[in-house]
């Protein structure tokens, strides 16, 4: 009951409707009730899966809020599963952004900063790595460095792919943000911003 209701919220994250809107707030509310039953791991997903929908119908404080609670709860297990799991770290420190509205060169300082970290601590074929990479290469489009932006992103394509295989959500992640910059450079003028809104969230394996 608890896994179909988390996969709903997933799949409502992916496009709002005023329907949409108001299911996802009701599928919330009962979750929420269902939090006891939940081991942290559920738990983390859960409040991934909620942050995922508040940030898609736009409310980016509850989104903020829900991710750092997953956050907390992965910082609460053990190294390996944690590796596995992800965390929420590139997502937060995108969404404060927004909040406290600073400007695009330091989005891409500050996100840079985390995947050269996450680089050095992880490695490159790391999914924390590549998913840090993604981040920094929405700050570069955003601030029209697309060139920067799709060769880094041309990079971690070809890496998720060799390490992690096509149907991966890294790999789908980042071969998704590399046609959006594509056709952006093309001229394409239906590529916009949300190519880069992948809700099928770093959580889906657990």
């Amino acid at each position: 009951r608890i896994i179909a209701l988390v996969d709903r919220i997933f799949i409502l994250s992916e496009g709002t409707s005023e329907e949409g809107t108001s299911e996802g707030q009701v599928i919330c509310s009962k979750l929420t009730f269902l939090m006891d039953e939940m081991d942290n791991a559920m738990k983390a997903k859960t409040y991934y899966a909620m942050g995922c929908f508040h940030g898609s119908i736009g409310n980016l404080k509850n989104e903020k809020g829900y991710l750092k609670m997953a956050r907390n709860l992965l910082q609460d297990t053990d190294a390996d599963t944690n590796s596995n799991m992800m965390t929420s770290l590139s997502d937060i420190a995108e969404i404060e952004v927004k909040l406290n509205g600073s400007n695009a060169s330091s989005d891409v300082d500050s996100l840079r900063k985390r995947y050269e970290e996450t680089l050095v601590r992880s490695g490159p074929e790391s999914t924390l790595t590549i998913d840090a990479g993604v981040s920094l290469a929405k700050a570069l489009r955003s601030a029209d460095r697309n060139i920067e932006a799709e060769k880094l992103l041309a990079n971690l394509v070809a890496t998720s792919r060799r390490v992690h295989g096509e149907d991966h959500h890294c790999t789908k992640s980042a071969a998704t943000a590399l046609q959006g910059v594509t056709d952006e450079l093309l001229g394409d003028p239906s590529s916009t911003n949300s190519e880069f809104d992948d809700v099928e969230a770093w959580f889906q394996s657990i």
